[in-house]
């Protein structure tokens, strides 16, 4: 299978906001529940809508986290102590090496600047329940004509996330949406 991968470029309106903290209006309730930036949302309901014409039900188990829920997920994920898991995944936090407890899936850690941090922040990312083929396979064909894309292409990466789909095209207007 080819995982679709494009790297995330910001969209302009969210260039002066801060991660983890946008503004309220610029958020948008998406169709299977949770809020994601405005475009992001659009594209995303559009997306879903054309999943349900095609067999496919997309939940959601993660969508736009506020700077204090990501800061509660990277805590409970991640340790001052190396628990060894192999491969360790390591992530910087006030000037600290944090490390990934077994059995955890990796995050970003949180951005007090809120300049980088996690794309679920810019209301960019949402997480999707991936346990089957089907699915699988109707996003990684799919998915990209809406603007959205895995993180990384590579499944052998420990930061792979077949889950994990972002709007990646900034202010450009998805194929799906032109017609």
């Amino acid at each position: 299978m080819k995982y679709p991968y494009k790297k995330l470029v910001l969209p302009t309106e969210l260039k002066t906001q801060i991660n983890g903290r946008l503004d309220a209006g610029l958020l948008v309730k998406i169709s299977i529940g949770g809020h994601m930036w405005k475009g992001a949302a659009l594209a995303f309901n559009a997306m879903n809508k054309k999943a349900v014409a095609d067999g496919i039900k997309l939940r959601n188990i993660g969508d736009y986290r506020s700077y204090d829920g990501q800061l509660r997920m990277f805590k409970e994920r991640y340790a001052l102590v190396d628990e060894g898991r192999n491969p360790q995944i390591t992530r910087t936090f006030n000037d600290k090496t944090w490390y990934l407890k077994k059995g955890m899936s990796p995050s970003a850690a949180p951005d007090p600047t809120g300049k980088k941090g996690s794309n679920h922040g810019w209301g960019l990312a949402i997480d999707l329940v991936v346990t089957d083929k089907k699915v699988a396979d109707w996003l990684c064909v799919n998915a990209p004509a809406f603007g959205f894309f895995l993180q990384g292409s590579d499944p052998k990466s420990p930061e792979f996330e077949l889950w994990h789909w972002q709007y990646c095209i900034a202010d450009a207007v998805p194929e799906a949406l032109k017609a």
